[in-house]
């Protein structure tokens, strides 16, 4: 008898909790009532057919990338505008990731406040059909922050950015900074986000990483970690498995998105983008070539049906 009350009480704490972070998940990313879950595009090739077909296989939201540096031209605008236009045609709200391309030239507070503006212009222009914009992608590679040196000069253009920012702060949720691994105990980005933070706590609404390859407790462990140390929730902007013959082929990376979502799902991660939507032909190796959930020219892979189910299901 105790022990079945025990049960009834353990399972209503369960329930409430789930509750709970569901309402605040709704809090955090209004452009999200209920499902959590969506998937990345390239604007070059995002079409209106895949824009439904997203929306008709439970995705909530798109996520693509503008390059700050490449805002100035005219037919960049309208690649950029087209997307958003495609998106709305679905009614998929859009995860907006801002990055530069090139090294960071001159000074690199002047660097920040210049790249705030362009944040700030991106959400007049589109801010209501975002669900956040994020800053940056995987900055603790050296790949995606060419200026280099991430330990000294990541933070001095951050810190720029986001007293800029503050100024006008922006009515979208701004999430950050796409890390390539999630913050840990003595990790450059912790120390980076620690002196960011430190400056300006209101800077950012969510922390946002890339979990390839951890398992669902690793990645709850980082949640834990990232709550516990920035009083922020945890956000996944990227994650996914390349349909590679090591990972079994296009079956096992069915199976393998099937699970990672079903984890999200139970974990309450207030945000979480799938990559990718479709098979990168211009991928430099057959492991980036492979991640779509479609292939290249649209054909649907096992990977899609697997993603499908799960995000339809209770």
């Amino acid at each position: 008898m105790k022990s079945a009350h025990l049960k009834r009480l353990g399972a209503l704490t369960l329930l409430l909790l789930g509750a709970a972070s569901q309402a605040q998940a709704s809090d955090l990313f209004p452009a999200l009532p209920s499902k959590t879950i969506g998937v990345q595009v390239k604007i070059q090739s995002f079409s209106a057919a895949d824009a439904e077909q997203i929306k008709a296989a439970g995705f909530s939201f798109v996520r693509f990338g503008v390059w700050s540096d490449s805002l100035g031209g005219k037919a960049y605008q309208k690649q950029v505008s087209d997307a958003f236009v495609v998106a709305r045609s679905a009614g998929l709200p859009v995860l907006l990731t801002v990055r530069a391309t090139k090294p960071l030239s001159g000074e690199l507070t002047t660097a920040g406040e210049t790249f705030a503006n362009a944040v700030s212009g991106l959400e007049q222009t589109y801010g209501s059909q975002l669900v956040a914009i994020e800053i940056w992608n995987e900055p603790d590679l050296d790949t995606y922050w060419p200026t280099g040196n991430f330990k000294t000069t990541f933070v001095p253009f951050m810190t720029a950015m986001c007293k800029t920012l503050q100024g006008k702060p922006p009515s979208t949720p701004l999430i950050g900074f796409g890390f390539a691994r999630p913050p840990s105990a003595g990790s450059a980005s912790t120390v980076a986000l620690n002196s960011i933070l430190g400056a300006y706590p209101k800077c950012l609404n969510a922390i946002s990483y890339h979990p390839y390859g951890m398992t669902a407790t690793q990645i709850s462990n980082a949640q834990t970690f990232i709550q516990q140390n920035f009083q922020l929730p945890g956000v996944i902007s990227e994650w996914g498995i390349s349909a590679l013959t090591s990972n079994g082929g296009p079956d096992g990376q069915a199976s393998k998105i099937a699970a990672f979502i079903a984890d999200v799902k139970r974990l309450k991660i207030p945000l979480t983008s799938i990559y990718e939507w479709k098979n990168s032909d211009s991928g430099k190796d057959d492991r980036e070539k492979n991640f779509g959930l479609l292939t290249s020219d649209g054909q649907p892979k096992p990977a899609q049906t697997a993603a499908r189910t799960q995000l339809n299901s209770e």
